[in-house]
């Protein structure tokens, strides 16, 4: 033990006495630079009571350093603080923090702490906060902030935050959020929020929201919100809405002021400037039938309902479909739509396979402003069970004749053609 204790005794002797040498070296400067220093908590340690003022080339610190500035390699136990810049490497057990700026790379055990501006890498395995702007990376176990611009890439296991604007890729476990203009990738598994992205995409588990103009792509398991214009692409489980879409949204509900050049794909799709109009028509299987269409004209939903009477027995089906109209000339125009009916034989639901799928092309003309009348021709396809849910043999009479009628295992198809004539409000 005595001579553990005496060798580190004569170590710290000779880095003073090196330090000593070379302050001498340098005492012209304002800057004092040592090129080693050891302590175990400042200030006992080789620099002293100037720990503060000097700026190390090598520094170890067994437990606390506080030192200048660094221009090379440090090291410590737990903690390290530098007053002014750094430009090297730091490692801590615990944290590092500069009141400078960084040019290097600094590697913790919980966080890096950075009052200015970093240029380089830094890992932690909790956190790393920066004041100031970030060229490069940033890597921690639960969270990165930049309180300015960031130009390079933030990897956390929860979240990344951009206080500014950001050149950047953001990939986290939970979230991703940048309060200024956002220029790349934002990955994560629960939710991305960017205050503008003129280029970038967004892809997470369940939402991204996006409250200005997007050019790129939105993808997510539950809900994509542009507040701007989107040049690009929507997917989702459930909601996509933006205020402009040029592109293309594919989502069971989209939801847009106006479609300039593209389509939306889904169970429902509201354009607030696009097609909409209710129809009341007949065809050969429903006397009356009601339909209302939304989207666009190269894309839109139907829902309908149609019934018809026949000796005081009801047959009535609800039916949706999708459609597109195609211009022939400013008023005459072709629509092709393709509709599924599940068909209600006087009862208010018949519990088993009873569907009649219809094919209609039709040719309408616009009559005047608010009236187009149109008629055309349907293929029919139905397709029902022979048996009830008890066994019992059932048999439709919503067809009375059919061009096609098979009978395989449980399940009869009809085919037939018809017809289908009304009017467009």
């Amino acid at each position: 033990m005595k001579t553990i204790n005496l060798t580190i005794v004569i170590a710290l002797l000779a880095v003073l006495s090196f330090n000593v040498c070379a302050q001498e070296e340098v005492k012209k400067s304002n800057t004092v630079v040592r090129p080693v220093q050891i302590s175990f908590v400042t200030p006992l340690g080789t620099n002293g009571m100037e720990s503060w003022n000097v700026s190390n080339n090598f520094s170890l610190n067994i437990i606390i350093g506080y030192s200048g500035g660094l221009k090379g390699f440090e090291i410590g136990g737990f903690y390290n603080m530098i007053k002014e810049d750094v430009k090297g490497l730091q490692i801590a057990g615990f944290a590092n923090t500069v009141m400078g700026n960084v040019i290097g790379c600094q590697i913790s055990g919980f966080s890096n702490i950075n009052k200015k501006n970093v240029t380089g890498l830094q890992i932690a395995g909790f956190s790393n906060t920066i004041i100031g702007n970030v060229i490069g990376c940033q890597i921690s176990g639960f969270s990165n902030i930049s309180k300015k611009n960031l130009n390079g890439l933030q990897i956390a296991g929860f979240a990344n935050i951009i206080a500014d604007s950001s050149t950047a890729s953001q990939i986290s476990g939970f979230s991703n959020i940048v309060n200024g203009t956002m220029t790349g990738l934002q990955l994560t598994g629960f939710i991305n929020i960017a205050k503008s992205m003129p280029i970038g995409i967004q892809i997470s588990g369940f939402a991204n929201i996006n409250h200005g103009d997007i050019k790129g792509s939105q993808i997510t398991g539950f809900a994509n919100i542009n507040s701007g214009n989107l040049k690009g692409v929507q997917i989702t489980g459930f909601l996509n809405y933006t205020k402009k879409l040029t592109g293309a949204q594919i989502g069971f509900i989209n939801i847009c002021d106006t479609v300039e050049d593209g389509i939306a794909l889904g169970f429902l799709s509201i354009v607030k400037k696009g097609y909409r109009s209710f129809e009341l028509s007949g065809n050969e299987s429903f006397y009356v039938v009601g339909s209302f269409k939304t989207g666009t004209e190269q894309f839109y939903n139907i829902i309908s309902v149609g019934s018809r009477l026949e000796n005081n027995f009801i047959k009535w089906g609800w039916g949706y479909g999708i459609g597109t109209m195609l211009p022939v000339t400013e008023k005459v125009k072709v629509n092709i739509d393709g509709i599924a009916y599940h068909i209600n034989e006087d009862e208010w639901w018949t519990g088993r396979l009873n569907m009649l799928n219809k094919i209609n092309l039709c040719a309408s003309m616009h009559v005047s402003d608010n009236l187009t009348v149109f008629g055309g021709m349907t293929w029919n396809i139905q397709v029902s069970d022979i048996n009830d849910r008890e066994g019992n043999p059932v048999n439709s009479s919503i067809v009375n004749w059919s061009a096609y009628d098979r009978t395989k295992r449980n399940t009869n198809v009809k085919m037939y053609p018809g017809f289908t004539v009304g009017v467009r409000l």
